[in-house]
């Protein structure tokens, strides 16, 4: 079965407009050109030929639109996305009702306190640390905040997000310097 590129690239535009982001929201949280978010959203290269392969970027945005594993695969093979806080609810109870596990479980006491706390999930992000390890990021809203009041909070998450990116990238060696 061929991929449709160009189903995958209305799915980004879609799920991106549908959480209230603009192209250049995009951009900044993923640190890429507009020429680079618009030829995803249409799911072909600078050429203007479709695309043969996912990109890291591709996997970016995903992550940006909070897509599960896998999810640009069934869009590509005609299928819809899944969202990560879609998989955390398939459990159900005894009684049928959804469940969400516990997520803090484990967690240090500050980091669970602060998940459990008023103010509206806005996204998380993992970064990985030179030489191995990883940063965990969560981003949240203001608690009882208005629809602007978050969306500010979301707005300035995505002009942050892409200043911690830059600790993925090696530090450069400082100079030999000849001693006298």
């Amino acid at each position: 079965m061929d991929q449709d590129w160009a189903r995958l690239g209305r799915a980004f535009a879609e799920d991106r407009t549908a959480r209230r982001l603009t192209q250049d929201d995009v951009v900044r949280a993923l640190g890429v050109s507009r020429a680079t978010v618009q030829n995803m959203e249409r799911g072909t290269g600078a050429s203007g030929k479709a695309f043969t392969r996912v990109t890291p970027t591709m996997r970016q945005y995903a992550q940006l639109l909070s897509w599960a594993e896998g999810s640009i695969q069934q869009v590509l093979d005609g299928g819809e996305p899944n969202h990560v806080q879609d998989a955390s609810v398939k459990l159900t109870a005894a009684g049928g009702e959804p469940t969400v596990p516990a997520p803090t479980a484990g967690l240090p006491l500050r980091v669970a306190q602060e998940l459990e706390s008023d103010g509206p999930l806005l996204d998380t992000v993992t970064i990985p640390l030179p030489g191995g390890g990883t940063v965990v990021v969560v981003a949240k809203g203001k608690p009882q905040g208005t629809p602007a009041e978050i969306e500010a909070s979301l707005r300035a998450w995505l002009r942050t997000q892409p200043q911690l990116q830059v600790l993925d990238e090696p530090e450069e060696e400082p100079p030999a310097t000849a001693e006298g």
